[in-house]
């Protein structure tokens, strides 16, 4: 039995994480032979771990087409950022009141900012580890495990935007938001909670503006989406 649970825990994050980077875009179906055989295991807990995605919202079970990943509108899509935001504020004083107790996770936070702030131009799937990884962790110092655990699922979502704002643009022109997870640390550090309470939605500000233009315009021109994210930020800034 815990073989078997190991097996299904195995295939689920595989599977998960071939979504989050890229390997399964939106609308691909989820073939359990392949994926089988990918991973060098039965379809048995292939299956679950499936079932599992779907119960999860990260794919959707078609009549007579089977299981394909899934795809979003910018309107759900923003609703997940807004859900974000509204977890990572709530986490930011259990994070500072735990910051003394919790260095192994602040050193974890530190080396994943340090990289991302060096990341190769073209390593996207990296860079979106990465992303996650960070908020994660900063989420886990509140020390809820429930909400990190609505924090991961409600990202185990959101990440596709993630790959996608990632796969579309330069990492360069991300670059000032992968600086500021530097910022966020320091911020802990100083224990100053109005600071992160300020600073956390501005961080999230491109991603938002990203979206508000996806939905005007229904697709994009990445030049003109990189202005509306610069002009977002600015406002933010005054």
């Amino acid at each position: 039995m815990e073989h078997a649970e190991s097996l299904l825990d195995y295939a689920f994050r595989e599977i998960r994480a071939r979504i989050q980077n890229g390997t399964y875009p939106p609308g691909s179906k989820l073939s359990t032979q392949e994926i089988s055989d990918s991973l060098g295991i039965s379809r048995t807990p292939v299956v679950s771990a499936i079932n599992r995605l779907v119960a999860q919202g990260l794919a959707i079970a078609l009549p007579r087409r089977g299981v394909i990943v899934a795809d979003f509108s910018p309107q759900q899509l923003k609703e997940i950022i807004e859900v974000r935001e509204m977890f990572e504020l709530y986490a930011v004083k259990g994070a500072i009141q735990n910051i003394d107790y919790s260095g192994e996770i602040l050193d974890e936070m530190e080396q994943v900012a340090v990289e991302l702030a060096g990341i190769d131009s073209q390593n996207f799937n990296r860079a979106t580890e990465l992303e996650i990884r960070f908020h994660t962790l900063f989420v886990t110092l509140a020390g809820n495990s429930q909400l990190t655990k609505l924090y991961v699922n409600n990202w185990n979502i959101g990440a596709m935007f993630q790959i996608f704002m990632l796969s579309k643009m330069p990492l360069s022109k991300h670059q000032p938001s992968f600086d500021q997870h530097l910022e966020i640390i320091q911020l802990l550090k100083d224990k100053n909670e109005v600071a992160l309470l300020e600073f956390i939605p501005n961080h999230l500000t491109p991603v938002y503006g990203a979206i508000e233009w996806i939905m005007r315009n229904g697709n994009m021109d990445m030049q003109d989406l990189f202005k509306i994210m610069l002009a977002k930020t600015e406002e933010k800034k005054i």
